[in-house]
């Protein structure tokens, strides 16, 4: 039985409507499955009218993951917070609801689970809250769906991206950008529309079943190397400052008290943890060429998105081409 309607949980974030928008593309019935669908109207242009459907489900209610998972051929899990929130805590929603989405497929008899996870999700000695959670869902989802693929893509970026357009606000705001230690910790991002052809792709590979794929982008970087990266797109002369590791996770544990209220901290202790240590892709490991990806390159995409933080402007005429 061929594919033909998938259901993707986390549509409507970020990485999760490159893929909504992948599927369309290659012609697939998207059903995207959301705890608040409200918010995932807009995702329904990203396909023909009718292909790209909603449907409600809340991944702390296994009955609801099963009903959206039901009449689909393959399911993608991309749904993940940054910033934990109530109910909607790491647990809940990597662990306990990949382990839901993955027992629903099973029991749904779909062909094709894939998991979009992150580099450094095998780590299973770290103490990240939220890396320990990305572990506990990878365990789940292999034990749920045996056959299942699991994508860990490096940082991503693209046009609402939390790295690059964090980044060049400060940059455009304070007197200097700020770097988690001496900034030396490597990165290697990727285009979130590459993320998004990779679900694809390994969908339509039988071949990817049971196989675990490492994104990154063509080109390492150290976030010094970024910051210098995002002062040049937006044309700022600023000092790129090394600020110590317990200082910035201090600024991190305040700031995201103010998620409590629903607002979204700038940074939080558990992303100044992750940005400690080198994100890449390993060598040997299959990625995005083993896909038939060619990576996007950062300098191609940012000046698409962060013009708008250069002085004067997006239409400033004398900004950089």
């Amino acid at each position: 039985m061929s594919i033909t309607q998938v259901t993707v949980f986390g549509g409507s974030g970020f990485v999760g409507r490159a893929i909504v928008r992948a599927l369309a593309r290659q012609g697939y019935l998207v059903r995207v499955a959301s705890r608040r669908v409200g918010l995932a109207e807009p995702v329904k242009t990203s396909g023909d009218v009718g292909q790209v459907m909603l449907m409600q489900a809340n991944l702390r209610h296994p009955d609801s993951v099963a009903r959206a998972v039901s009449g689909s051929q393959a399911v993608v899990n991309a749904a993940g917070i940054f910033v934990q929130r109530g109910r909607q805590s790491y647990e809940a929603v990597h662990a306990n609801g990949a382990r839901a989405i993955a027992e629903a497929a099973r029991a749904a008899g779909a062909q094709r689970l894939i998991h979009v996870s992150g580099i450094g999700a095998d780590n299973r000695s770290s103490s990240n809250a939220f890396l320990r959670s990305k572990v506990s869902a990878e365990d789940a989802v292999i034990s749920g769906f045996n056959s299942a693929t699991i994508l860990r893509p490096s940082v991503v970026f693209g046009p609402e991206d939390a790295l690059f357009n964090r980044m060049a606000a400060i940059a455009a705001k304070a007197p200097f950008v700020p770097v988690v230690g001496d900034g030396s910790a490597r990165v290697q991002p990727v285009f979130v529309g590459d993320v998004g052809k990779a679900a694809v792709a390994a969908l339509g590979r039988p071949d990817t079943a049971r196989s675990v794929f490492e994104l990154g982008g063509p080109r390492v970087y150290s976030y010094r190397d970024l910051a210098a990266l995002v002062l040049t797109e937006i044309d700022r002369r600023k000092p790129i400052v090394g600020v110590p590791v317990g200082v910035m996770k201090l600024a991190g544990f305040f700031a995201q008290q103010i998620a409590r209220v629903g607002l979204v901290p700038p940074i939080t202790a558990d992303q100044v943890e992750l940005m400690r240590h080198d994100n890449i892709v390993r060598p040997g490991a299959q990625s995005l060429a083993t896909l038939g990806i060619h990576p996007t390159a950062a300098e191609a995409i940012l000046p698409t998105y962060l013009d708008r933080f250069r002085i004067g402007g997006r239409y400033n005429q004398h900004a950089p081409a």
